[in-house]
Order: structure tokens, then sequence, then C-alpha cells
């Protein structure tokens, strides 16, 4: 058919049909308004994502670059409902508590754009890359899910103890996410919690002076007496640093001061439910009734407390003998020691016997 003749055939039609040819024209012109709106939308999606880019680009640069000694700390933004908020409540929680816990060592905090994807293998590597590229010593991101107890999850990579960031450990830290409960003693937490994964040393406070570490103590036992909602885990992690920190500066330097709090928490771990429960908590905890015990009797000694101690450590001996792990020790010591005496049998043989 010609062309003329088909525009002919097209021209009578769109006389014969007025309205079908009008919703047709209406519908084409919706159709190219939602097309171009998407395009912008893309485009504009694709411009953030550059600039975004370019933003982390230059934060990993810039920190990489510092010659300034110290930690550093790269925050992404966390995913889920206000943002902005979460990660200025996080920031201000280093830098108002940070330096009392890795006792004043300097940092320096940089962000960057959101991680997507949480624990998945894909964010976690590029978490990886963008610590490289930073040379930073901690990176956390995460999210905030609703007003749960446990809502604002963080996860993290950290270079404590010297690893490179292929090396780098992950962690996952759960705090409460409802605005009421981020308030009092909950910076601080945080605050501590993150300062243990950048110095895995805050867990072994042996390692530390006890002026140092009853700083700590003190710090711990204020976290303690938050009463806004916290975490099991958290709270049970907070305990635990505070009773292995009071006992450490009792037993070196006599001060005495928290070891009424220590029996008192770890005594409620000790009913039957709860040993039933958590049977390794119990162990730690009668360890640690039997420390205290211990640190008081050796500043004023009364034969009730020692022996009270040693029924603690006692129980503790005899659960601990049942552990896989302390019987494989065993029975490679066992094993050690058999091989050593061939050896020294061997050895007076032939001294004895000349071969």
């Amino acid at each position: 058919m010609p062309v003329t003749d088909w525009l002919t055939s097209a021209e009578a039609w769109a006389g014969a049909h007025v309205r079908e040819t009008q919703y047709l024209a209406a519908l084409g012109v919706v159709l190219g308004l939602l097309f171009g709106g998407f395009l912008i939308v893309l485009a504009a999606r694709f411009c953030v994502r550059i600039v975004r880019r370019l933003g982390d680009v230059m934060a990993a640069r810039a920190l990489r670059t510092d010659k300034t000694p110290g930690y550093r700390i790269v925050l992404a933004k966390p995913v889920g409902r206000k943002r902005g908020a979460t990660l200025k409540w996080l920031q201000a929680a280093l830098t108002d508590h940070l330096s009392a816990f890795n006792f004043g060592a300097p940092f320096r905090i940089m962000r960057m754009s959101p991680l997507l994807g949480g624990l998945a293998p894909r964010t976690v590597e590029r978490a990886r890359r963008r610590m490289a590229a930073s040379d930073a010593d901690l990176f956390v991101w995460g999210e905030r899910r609703g007003r749960k107890e446990d809502g604002l999850v963080l996860h993290g990579l950290t270079r404590g103890g010297g690893l490179t960031a292929a090396e780098a450990r992950l962690f996952t830290l759960r705090l409460p996410a409802r605005e009421t409960s981020m308030e009092g003693a909950m910076p601080k937490i945080a605050a501590f919690l993150l300062a243990k994964k950048l110095q895995p040393g805050l867990g072994n406070p042996q390692s530390f002076r006890p002026e140092k570490i009853s700083l700590l103590a003190e710090a711990l036992s204020a976290m303690l007496d938050h009463e806004g909602p916290m975490p099991v885990a958290v709270r049970n992690e907070v305990e635990g640093d505070f009773c292995a920190s009071a006992v450490h500066v009792a037993e070196e330097a006599g001060d005495l001061a928290g070891l009424d709090r220590v029996i008192a928490l770890r005594r409620e771990h000790l009913t039957e439910g709860a040993v039933q429960a958590d049977p390794e908590r119990a162990i730690q905890a009668r360890m640690d009734i039997g420390r205290a015990l211990l640190a008081r009797a050796a500043k004023k000694y009364e034969p009730e407390l020692v022996r009270e101690a040693i029924g603690y450590l006692s129980q503790v001996v005899e659960a601990l003998r049942a552990d896989p792990s302390i019987m494989r020790a065993q029975a490679a010591s066992d094993a050690m020691f058999k091989a050593q005496s061939l050896m020294e049998t061997r050895k007076r043989f032939a001294v004895n016997f000349g071969t």
C-alpha cells in the first residue's frame, strides 16, 4: 500500500474515531511523562551514587594520608529509619567517651556512605575494600530496625591486634533502637563495646595496671546502673568485664570497694534455674566469687572466707574437668610427658651401655 493511501486511511479512521484518538494521544502523553520521569530518577540516582563514591574516595584518601598518630575509625551511615540521627548519635558517643576507654589515645573519625546488605558476603567484601583504602583500624556499618530493644544492629571490622584489612575480625553489636533508650549511659556503653573491638586487651584486665583498670571498673559499674532497656547480651558482657576488672584491682592493689557488688551480681547466676539455663556463666560466676572472697581474705584473713572460696573454686575445677577442650589438652600433655620420658630413658640407656 502506498504511503499516501495509508495516511489517507489513517486520517479517515481518526476522523471517524475522534474520542478514541484523543484517549490515545492522552495515553501517549502520560506514558511519555512517566518514561521521562523514570529517566530523570535514574539519572538522579546515578548522580547521587557518583557523588557518594567520590565522597568515599576523598574521605578514604584524607584518612590514609593523615600522618597524625592515633586510631582511624570509619563510620558508614546506618540504613533504616533516621539514618542521619543514628550516625550523629554514634559519632557523638565515640567522640565523648572513647578516650576514657583507650586511655587517652588519639583517634580520628571519618564518615562514609551506607553499606546495604548487612553481613552478606558482598557487603563484607566492600567493607574490607573501604577499610584497606582508608587504612582504618575500625570500620562500622549497620541498620536501625524499628524500636526494638536490640533494633540498632552494628556490624564492623576491627584490625585490633595488628591485623591487616584482609584479616580484620568481623563482629556484630545489638543496641536499643528507641530514642529514649539511647539516652543515659547507652552512649558510653556503645563506646566501650567498640573500644573493646578496637583494643581487644580491654577484655583482659590482667594486661593493665590496677590504677587504670580501677577507673574502668568504676565506669562499668555506672553502666550497670543504666535504668533504660539493655539487651541481655550487652548487660552480660558489661557485667562480666566489671567483675573481672574489680577482682583484678582487689587482687593487685587491695582495693575491695567493688567486691560486694561482684559477689551480689554473680550470686544471681547461681540459682537453680540460672545454672541450668547457662552452665558456662555459672562456672564463671563461681570463679569470680571465689577470687573475690580470696582477695578479701588476703586483706583481712578469715578462715570462713577461705573455706567458702575453696568450695566455689572446687566446683569450677570439677566442672572444667569434663570440658572436652580441657580433656584434649590433658591428653596432649600426657602424650608429651610420655614422649619426653621415652627420650630420657633412651639417653640413660645410651650413657649406661654406650650405644
